[in-house]
């Protein structure tokens, strides 16, 4: 078996680098969803409470049960505040990774170009060879009957 070229070579590692920055993509990716969910939960959470707190004003509360209240609103407001930058962190970690993976793409479609250029000559170099094989026979075969 021959061995790979040094252009084949390279287009192994990109591929596999390229492989390596896609698996790592759709992890960010995944956990990127996972806190947008989060996110989300704690915003529909903070609106029901909300909503539980101005049905119970309206009812008539005690105040230590508004300041109950307020105490857990403030700390929904804090988590959301921590998962809204948590977010934007996983989605700027999303960006670069997405422009990593491009500049890996780029390479590997690099050298898969180059090595198909090679091939391509090699194969146009063994048919001029063969061509060359042919017309030298021929021309010996001519030669042989005309008698010289």
């Amino acid at each position: 078996m021959a061995h790979p070229s040094s252009l084949q070579v390279l287009v192994e590692l990109a591929e596999h680098r390229s492989q390596e920055v896609a698996r790592n993509l759709g992890l960010l990716i995944n956990r990127g969803e996972q806190g947008e969910a989060k996110l989300q939960m704690l915003r529909n959470y903070l609106r029901e409470y909300r909503t539980r707190l101005d049905d119970a004003v309206r009812e008539g509360l005690e105040p230590e049960r508004l300041r109950n209240y307020l105490a857990f609103i403030a700390r929904l407001e804090r988590a959301i505040a921590e998962q809204t930058l948590e977010a934007a962190t996983a989605q700027a970690r999303i960006e670069g990774e997405k422009v990593h993976w491009l500049e890996q793409e780029r390479e590997r479609r690099t050298f898969e170009t180059l090595l198909d250029r090679r091939r391509a000559e090699g194969t146009r170099l063994e048919a001029r060879n063969q061509q060359k094989e042919a017309d030298e026979i021929a021309t010996r075969t001519v030669l042989r009957q005309s008698g010289r």
